[in-house]
């Protein structure tokens, strides 16, 4: 990959904000304990988007720029209406430290995994005093962060602000820095992404806050786009994820986006082996008894769809 340089002028050029609902943003940021750290993409269009067009760039410490390391190109295609979640890649369960996993909870909300190793890319290593944006080509389309602004202490140098976040806080005030260890989403009411990428940032004017390990929110959007309101959200289409996949324990997990009202393991010859419900978005379906090979895993919605996906026991 070309290594490419951007200064501040370039990034801001482009302060014109586009029309709203018309391209994509960022719609979630987990900033969660250890390695569970995801970004959350939403086209709020009525039209599939090419992503090849589109890059991830992190901007660590107050930095000015962003280096090949810290450019992450995306592919693929994100639908109309719908998100696009991309998880650090940290899965191997024997990890510790800097290698730990992330959280089963968080790699079922997975569209992609990225950056497994640090020296390679490090986009996805952002821990708070990072500016993570999304651009297309060479436009920010939007920034989370002031670019060139470290708001926190680094390494033991001393900071007049909050260490490690936004917003800038006073030392003797308000301390919390939503940025650090907190999950943030995109308000209802925001349309468009934070093109300028030198302005004064406050997560407060367009983010709600949640705790680092409150995952339930990805992988569904609501916002006042294309008309809809109240509970008529971007995520019209119901979606799950069953996880692991194969399964060498025999635990398969299954994520959904809303609670289901029925939930079947059906096997290859359709006979139904198992038969569950629950109350949650997140369930833990035990197949130890059953022989080894390929099942589906069939979920019934309240608004009446039916979705299946094929697992593999080992």
């Amino acid at each position: 990959m070309k290594k490419i340089i951007l200064s501040i002028v370039a990034l801001s050029a482009t302060l014109t904000l586009k029309s709203q609902c018309n391209e994509l943003f960022i719609s979630e940021y987990v900033e969660g304990w250890s390695n569970n750290k995801a970004i959350e993409i939403v086209n709020p269009t009525n039209a599939q988007i090419d992503l090849s067009q589109y890059e991830l760039r992190r901007y660590s410490n107050g930095s000015s720029s962003a280096d090949s390391k810290k450019r992450l190109a995306l592919s693929g295609a994100i639908g109309a209406k719908s998100t696009f979640v991309i998880v650090i890649d940290k899965r191997d369960s024997t990890g510790t430290g800097q290698e730990a996993p992330v959280w089963d909870t968080l790699q079922g909300r997975a569209d992609i995994f990225a950056c497994p190793d640090y020296n390679v890319n490090n986009v996805m290593y952002f821990n708070g005093n990072d500016v993570v944006a999304l651009f297309k080509g060479t436009t920010p389309i939007d920034v989370i962060g002031k670019v060139s602004e470290d708001p926190g202490a680094v390494n033991g140098v001393p900071s007049n602000h909050r260490s490690y976040g936004w917003p800038l806080i006073s030392v003797s005030g308000d301390s919390t820095a939503w940025t650090k260890d907190h999950v943030m989403v995109r308000k209802f009411n925001v349309t468009q992404g934070d093109v300028n990428a030198l302005d004064i940032f406050d997560p407060r004017t367009e983010w709600d806050t949640l705790s680092p390990l409150n995952f339930s929110n990805l992988g569904f959007h609501s916002c006042n786009c294309s008309g809809l309101t109240g509970t008529d959200e971007l995520q019209r289409e119901e979606a799950f994820r069953a996880y692991p996949n194969p399964s060498n324990s025999g635990i398969v997990n299954i994520s959904t986006s809303s609670v289901p009202t029925n939930i079947e393991i059906i096997s290859i010859l359709g006979s139904k082996v198992i038969q569950t419900t629950t109350n949650s978005t997140t369930t833990r379906i035990n197949t130890s008894t059953l022989p080894k090979g390929v099942y589906f895993v069939a979920l019934t919605f309240e608004n009446g769809q039916r979705l299946t996906k094929k697992i593999v026991l080992n």
